[in-house]
């Protein structure tokens, strides 16, 4: 893939305006479990195996997409597999990335990816990849008009509101506890309204139930 020909794509439904359909957008393909759209056609993507991944990602966002939609969270994996979650082309939901490179962490920049990026750091990758793509990814959104953008990593808000809000929308900042843990939702309501959560498996995200639980309830009360 050459990176002036990135844009949103991911396993699931990227919907119309006409039929829009739920986007969750993360900063990057894991190395452990590349998800990306040609080896999701050559391999399948099953619930199933969706929920055998490791690190959790796929299971955790299916338990935050059900609990959006109201169900119990106990009923996660059966709303799953009934809709097809990111396993179907019109299953109402997408997967996807903010940057298209492969990366076990968002700090990881290996003699790999220099070689299929071209860029010798990561941070000229990134600056490249926001002054280039976010343009044609921000049509993107415009196009299809997600009936929400989800955006995981709070460390990439400002990228997400670039692409997915409009400057003049304020953010909603909901809070709660979960233990002695403050979890912080970023909210911005909107034509395209936008939900930035804090990551799903990293330590101080959205590690358990409970947490996911809320930010389903509060995602759903405030945007939808």
């Amino acid at each position: 893939m050459r990176l002036d020909d990135y844009r949103f794509d991911g396993p699931g439904d990227i919907g119309s305006a006409e039929k829009p359909s739920t986007w969750l957008c993360g900063i990057e393909f894991g190395d452990s479990e590349n998800i990306n759209p040609a080896l999701v056609a050559e391999e399948g993507f099953s619930v199933e195996k969706q929920w055998g991944y490791p690190g959790g990602y796929n299971r955790k966002a299916h338990k935050l997409l059900c609990c959006i939609e109201g169900y119990p969270i106990s009923e996660a994996f059966e709303f799953a597999k009934e809709r097809s979650i990111f396993a179907s082309p019109d299953c109402g939901y997408m997967l996807t990335n903010l940057f298209p490179e492969n990366c076990l962490t968002v700090d990881t920049w290996s003699a790999e990816a220099q070689a299929r990026t071209g860029f010798a750091s990561k941070a000229d990758y990134i600056a490249y990849v926001r002054n280039v793509c976010f343009k044609t990814m921000r049509a993107q959104v415009k196009e299809h008009r997600p009936k929400l953008f989800i955006g995981v990593g709070v460390t990439h808000e400002r990228d997400f509101v670039s692409i997915a809000s409009e400057p003049e929308i304020k953010c909603e900042l909901a809070e709660f506890k979960v233990g002695n843990h403050t979890k912080r939702i970023r909210l911005y309501p909107g034509e395209t309204p936008l939900a930035v959560v804090p990551h799903l498996t990293s330590a101080g995200g959205l590690n358990s139930n409970e947490s996911i639980e809320m930010t389903g309830k509060i995602i759903r009360e405030r945007l939808l």
